[in-house]
């Protein structure tokens, strides 16, 4: 079944659950399907995803969207728990919690993926905190000793942090108040130079010419195959040229192929 943000059916009861009502809920929802028992299971653990959220407070998105997503994941973790395992239903949702709040708040930050390895999701997430714990106790703040607080390397925190401080623009944004002017228009494009535009023109003449002269040193039939095969926008098929000149389809490949021998002799010569 898919999983949706949709609202539970109410329940009347809605306080914690024994570790034997719990498995007798999941067991009803995944032998018979049971949207009620789903549901028990699901609102006996809201306070659950209202603590984990918590701890995404300061991280960006509103915190009832993280609510909402975290909702989401307990939902997830509620369908696929295995009653018959020896743990409880908080301790395996609380990972699908969490990783539903953390795609959402990487995904709000802007266009442009961050937090894509374990060091950057570090930063990402504890930056502020450990900013703000040296600040207070006096300690420099710069790259070395937040790294330190944060157990990465210097060389990541150097290469987040204008990252975090900074705003994903669009391309097609205008540049200076000018919307004719989008800030595309200023990024170096990788085109050819003029001298290599008029080499590649040269190029492709001097392979023409050559190629006109090599046909002349193929007999008529031939000369006539190569152009019904490679020099049309619809090649001709070995059959209908077989049928052209009288002979058998493999005839007329044999002339094919011997034509080409004598073409790629003439251009290396």
């Amino acid at each position: 079944m898919p999983v949706t943000k949709r609202c539970l059916p109410a329940c009347a009861s809605t306080g914690p659950l024994s570790a034997d009502e719990e498995r007798r809920l999941s067991r009803r929802w995944r032998a018979l399907n049971d949207e009620s028992a789903l549901a028990r299971l699901v609102s006996a653990h809201l306070g659950l995803v209202i603590h984990i959220a918590g701890e995404f407070r300061h991280s960006g998105p509103p915190f009832e969207d993280l609510v909402q997503e975290g909702n989401l994941g307990l939902l997830i973790g509620a369908r696929r728990f295995d009653p018959n395992r020896k743990t409880r239903l908080a301790t395996y949702a609380t990972y699908w919690i969490r990783a539903c709040i953390l795609e959402h708040v990487v995904r709000s930050h802007g266009p442009v993926r961050i937090g894509t390895t374990r060091s950057q999701r570090k930063i990402f997430f504890g930056l502020g905190r450990a900013r703000r714990l040296l600040e207070r106790t006096g300690r420099p703040v710069d790259a070395h000793s937040l790294a330190h607080e944060l157990g990465v390397e210097p060389s990541d925190v150097e290469s987040m942090t204008p990252r975090l401080a900074g705003r994903d623009l669009s391309l097609d944004a205008p540049r200076g108040g000018d919307p004719r002017r989008p800030l595309g228009a200023d990024l170096a494009r990788e085109e050819p130079s003029p001298e290599e535009r008029v080499a590649v023109v040269e190029e492709g003449t001097r392979r023409r010419r050559k190629l006109l002269d090599g046909l002349e040193v193929l007999d008529a039939r031939e000369r006539m195959i190569i152009a019904a095969r490679h020099l049309r926008s619809r090649p001709a098929t070995l059959s209908a040229l077989g049928r052209r000149f009288g002979v058998s389809r493999e005839r007329v490949r044999q002339l094919e192929l011997r034509a080409k021998a004598k073409l790629r002799r003439f251009v290396s010569a």
